[in-house]
């Protein structure tokens, strides 16, 4: 399928690894003209010479903090001079605040907020004018499903996520009349970086051993009995950013093989 955004130009926060680096490849693929960021220069300038090498694409990266307002302009500013403009924005920096209540650290939370509700917030602000001058635009969140369905674990992402999918709902309204869709994906657990990094506090929530043991845990939680591949949760991002999604706005993707048991 063509998907329509060949010569689109893209950002995609926290593209060095996992979901982002797997979003950008298929952005790559289709022919779209990539931005990724990252907060480590070297992981960021091997995951560039990989992406290029893979797909022959034209990538670029620059090194960002999604929790400083300055790297936000300083990204954006950096896209605009490489690519011309921005046609599509995919906020995917961030991190999985787990714990419960009572191991809840507000500096933890500070951060949490932000990276993503501000981080995603500011980076929204600085492109939409083009995107608005242009009549064309794609904004992609990656929230995660504890803000639909709340998990005492998750305690701190779920409030974080709650407000995200607000944030989707409320634009897409808002952004419609300058064809500028807003949508997002809500992953379960994924195969990342970031899996591994909260390993410890999910072998003391499961009562396991070893990170294999949370892993099979962790799958058993949804309907497809495994864990999902950035690579599966990329798909669905290009495609919401896509042509092919022209009518659909104001989404939020469960994309966490059937975990979630909510309606909507």
């Amino acid at each position: 399928m063509d998907l329509g955004i060949k010569g689109r130009r893209a950002i995609v926060t926290g593209g060095s690894s996992g979901i982002g680096f797997e979003t950008a490849r298929v952005f790559l693929e289709e022919g779209v003209r990539v931005v990724i960021t990252g907060r480590k220069e070297e992981k960021l300038k091997k995951a560039c010479d990989d992406l290029a090498k893979r797909t022959g694409g034209e990538v670029h990266g620059v090194v960002a903090d999604m929790t400083k307002e300055s790297d936000i302009v300083k990204m954006v500013a950096f896209a605009k001079q490489k690519l011309g403009s921005v046609d599509i924005l995919v906020n995917n920096a961030g991190q999985m605040y787990s714990g419960r209540f009572a191991a809840f650290d507000d500096k933890e939370m500070q951060t949490q907020l932000d990276t993503k509700l501000f981080g995603f917030m500011r980076a929204i602000r600085a492109v939409y004018p083009m995107m608005k001058a242009q009549k064309w635009g794609r904004i992609v969140n990656t929230i995660g499903g504890a803000g639909k369905e709340p998990d005492p674990y998750m305690f701190g992402s779920g409030m974080t996520n709650s407000a995200l999918l607000n944030l989707t709902k409320s634009l897409s309204t808002e952004f419609g009349e300058d064809n500028v869709l807003v949508n997002a994906i809500c992953p379960g657990w994924v195969a990342t970086d970031l899996w591994v990094r909260n390993t410890e506090g999910m072998k003391k929530e499961f009562g396991v051993a070893s990170e294999a043991e949370a892993r099979k845990v962790a799958a058993k939680k949804n309907a497809l009995g495994r864990m999902g591949k950035p690579e599966e949760l990329a798909n669905a991002t290009v495609f919401l950013c896509s042509e092919r999604a022209s009518y659909i706005t104001g989404v939020s993707l469960n994309t966490d093989g059937g975990r979630l048991k909510g309606l909507w």
